[in-house]
């Protein structure tokens, strides 16, 4: 992609029973306001029929809305950070060089990340729209899919981890997925301070998961109670993506 950051597909993942997540289904990225005619071209040539959001009103804002090919469907489902509802973004723009030392300096950026992170996996209204996300993906004919936030690392990441965690994948090959997105960040857009922010991390995941064990109980009551998912539905999806 020209000017799609992070786009890469989930195809290829092997699970623990043997089986192999399709290729040509399930697409992650950055988010596409920037997207070229030739990368607009490309989601046509994969046959991406459905789009889904995870921008919310102060992303669209500041990035402009998705483009996409004609006839593709996008599903909208903005989320927000319900302890920073503006997100480190407006500090950014607003805060002296001083005061974004002192609040992100000194590890506190790694550790905002790392808290941040955990709550994408405990709060419940944010567990809703993962299950709304699932379900829409479920829905006839909406695969070919992609599916976006603002970098395509952190609301995005975790969408793409509960999916193939659902699938039977290894924990260390959806960590190995999820750290793939340090592939795409160009060191030399940030700063150091940053960097924690623009990047991903191990500890990250490992806080997604020990919050869905302490929230949640395990994966098996975070996809019921938390995602609004049954049986049926992980069957569906495996049966869907799965060769």
């Amino acid at each position: 992609m020209q000017s799609i950051r992070n786009f890469r597909s989930l195809g290829g993942q092997t699970t623990a029973e043997g089986g192999r997540v399709r290729s040509g289904l399930v697409y992650r990225s950055a988010h596409l306001a920037e997207a070229s005619d030739a990368d607009l071209d490309k989601l046509v040539d994969l046959g991406i029929r459905t789009v889904f959001d995870f921008r919310n009103q102060g992303d669209l804002a500041a990035e402009g809305p998705n483009r996409l090919p004609d006839g593709v469907d996008l599903v909208s489902l903005p989320m927000v950070d319900s302890a920073n509802r503006t997100g480190a973004r407006t500090d950014f723009s607003l805060l002296s060089a001083e005061e974004l030392e002192e609040r992100y300096g000194n590890g506190k950026a790694f550790q905002w990340m790392k808290e941040a992170s955990g709550r994408s996996v405990s709060d419940p209204g944010r567990a809703a729209q993962f299950g709304e996300f699932v379900r829409g993906l479920l829905a006839p004919g909406a695969v070919p899919v992609l599916f976006n936030c603002s970098a395509g690392k952190d609301r995005t990441g975790w969408a793409a981890s509960l999916l193939l965690l659902a699938l039977g994948v290894p924990e260390p090959q959806v960590v190995d997925h999820y750290l793939e997105t340090n592939k795409h960040v160009n060191p030399s857009r940030y700063g150091e301070l940053m960097m924690p922010l623009a990047t991903v991390h191990e500890d990250y995941f490992a806080e997604q998961m020990q919050v869905l064990a302490d929230s949640w109980g395990n994966f098996d009551q975070y996809w019921t109670d938390g995602l609004g998912l049954d049986g049926g539905h992980r069957q569906a999806l495996r049966d869907l993506l799965l060769d």
